[in-house]
């Protein structure tokens, strides 16, 4: 009988306080003592990053795969001192996070941890970093309940296999290691046509594409490229020597533009890495005969490239570009705004959009919430996600030499128009272009090829249709002037009804066939 009435009054005690199993909003994360060794002993500071991704929602992949732009999740994180083996990190509603605090959140969730102490590449995937399996977890905001989770895996480093016709270049780049002060290198994966190593083939010197990848993509994404080479239709794909380069550094997507905190990128790819290239490889070393194109991000470090150094590139092909205007920065004008969080009207600013219909469109991640998502990671600035990259690339040093200066307030949105105009304005195409005409002219006539949907996923369009509007502008200054207008097969277009996704499939199909007219037009072809 007193037995019974123990455990009814320690029951009643428990439900009092809320505590039920599976319930918390007190997280304690710990390396176990037989896993020390995946612990590096010169990296036991940095960030202890917590992803969750609930179960009910529609995200593909573990919780750690996010940020995620379809439907995005919470996302919280510490800093750490000192991390040694057994001693827990505790994470609590004193986190920094996103969308609240972890003691706000409510419902059923995949909980996966990341130990980000290792910043040599983007985000938190850095090799050597350590992460839990997932775990799902159950919260309620009335629940004390405390839950340990187990990093017990590594990240390896990125592996790189052997391929037929495949080389993988990994270098050291001198001139990056000078201006950062630490090593660094440029990787490719170099794809070589049919016939490259046929002694029996008529060519023995072949131009090159050079390709860089969008936000997230490495030159390990390779796959689709291999194929394309491996089964050509004649006359359907350019047969060259393809660059897959690599955009990614410890702060983002690098551009390929030179900047304070990512280092002289553009110069260390013209001047150092094109030229080591052309040594080891046989490839053509007329600048006539090197091709560059890319998506997204990718398609306007292309553009970038062409653009700032015309006599480096025979021409450019591009689609859904990041802004080129930054008076159309996705929805926000970032010289005359207040605020990109929100519009005049104090609605909340799309980032990235979905069709569901000839007219209609479902919002699926805001700014707020995607800038918010980066502050939970890295609230210094260093998540590597979209807006931290941009920040890194535009942006001189703030608070550190490793950290950019904001532009923007990440909590508030409030947009600092001195850092904009002083610093940012730099990278603005449209300014650019306006800027450098005379020059510029005959290499968007003759060598810009450029494609964006009109419904493209993250307003991309916008800024592509000022950029139209402007070289119109420009084309008529020179005309009243009593100036001819350059000649040239290049192209502007913005393709009716597709989005950025849709895009990038029309593109690469006129791309290949443009890029094969061009080759042969030069007598660079077969």
């Amino acid at each position: 009988m007193l037995t019974s009435i123990l455990i009814f009054m320690a029951l009643a005690i428990t439900q009092a306080n809320g505590a039920r199993a599976g319930e918390t909003d007190r997280i304690e994360v710990v390396l176990p003592v037989e896993f020390q060794q995946l612990l590096a002993p010169d990296a036991t500071s940095g960030r202890m990053q917590l992803f969750l991704n609930s179960t009910r929602s529609k995200n593909n992949g573990d919780p750690a795969d996010g940020p995620f732009f379809v439907d995005p999740q919470p996302i919280f994180s510490v800093p750490v001192q000192s991390f040694k083996a057994g001693q827990p990190i505790v994470i609590d509603s004193t986190a920094v996070g996103w969308p609240c605090s972890l003691d706000a959140l409510a419902g059923e969730f995949e909980v996966q941890a990341v130990l980000n102490n290792h910043y040599t590449e983007r985000g938190h995937m850095s090799p050597g970093n350590l992460f839990s399996k997932p775990v799902v977890m159950q919260f309620d905001p009335a629940a004390r309940d405390t839950k340990v989770i187990e990093l017990t895996q590594s990240i390896p480093e990125i592996e790189l296999p052997d391929i037929e016709n495949v080389v993988w270049i990994n270098e050291i780049s001198p001139m990056l290691t000078q201006a950062l002060g630490r090593p660094t290198r440029q990787r490719a994966a170099v794809l070589l046509p049919f016939g490259y190593n046929d002694v029996q083939f008529p060519r023995r010197m072949w131009p090159t594409v050079y390709v860089i990848p969008g936000f997230g993509g490495r030159f390990t994404d390779i796959q689709s490229y291999v194929r394309m080479l491996r089964s050509p239709l004649p006359g359907a794909v350019p047969q060259a020597v393809w660059v897959i380069l690599d955009p990614e550094s410890p702060l983002g997507h690098h551009a390929f533009a030179d900047s304070q905190l990512n280092g002289p990128r553009a110069q260390a790819l013209v001047n150092e890495f094109i030229p080591f290239l052309e040594q080891r490889l046989r490839i053509i070393r007329n600048p006539e005969a090197r091709l560059i194109t890319g998506h997204s991000s990718g398609g306007w470090s292309a553009l970038w490239l062409q653009l700032t150094q015309p006599n480096s590139f025979g021409g450019c092909w591009v689609s859904s570009p990041d802004p080129v205007d930054f008076s159309a920065f996705q929805q926000s004008n970032l010289y005359l705004d207040e605020n990109i969080f929100t519009d005049v009207r104090g609605k909340p600013q799309g980032s990235y959009r979905m069709p569901i219909g000839p007219v209609d469109e479902k919002i699926l991640m805001t700014v707020q919430q995607e800038v918010g998502m980066e502050h939970a990671l890295q609230p210094d600035g260093r998540s590597g996600e979209q807006w931290d990259s941009w920040t890194a690339c535009f942006s001189p040093p703030g608070i550190r030499q490793d950290v950019p200066l904001r532009a923007f307030d990440p909590i508030t949105g409030k947009i600092n128009r001195n850092v904009i105009e002083k610093y940012w304005s730099k990278y603005d195409i449209v300014r650019l272009i306006a800027k450098n005409w005379k020059e510029l002219a005959p290499v968007f006539a003759a060598k810009v090829h450029l494609l964006v949907g009109e419904r493209d996923s993250f307003y991309l369009q916008r800024a592509v249709a000022n950029l139209q509007k402007k070289i119109v502008q420009l084309q008529a200054a020179d005309l009243q002037a009593g100036i001819a207008p350059a000649k040239g097969d290049g192209f502007l277009e913005i393709l009716p009804g597709a989005t950025h996704d849709t895009a990038a499939v029309v593109a690469r199909g006129r791309f290949a066939l443009s890029m094969c007219a061009y080759l042969k037009k030069h007598g660079f072809s077969e």
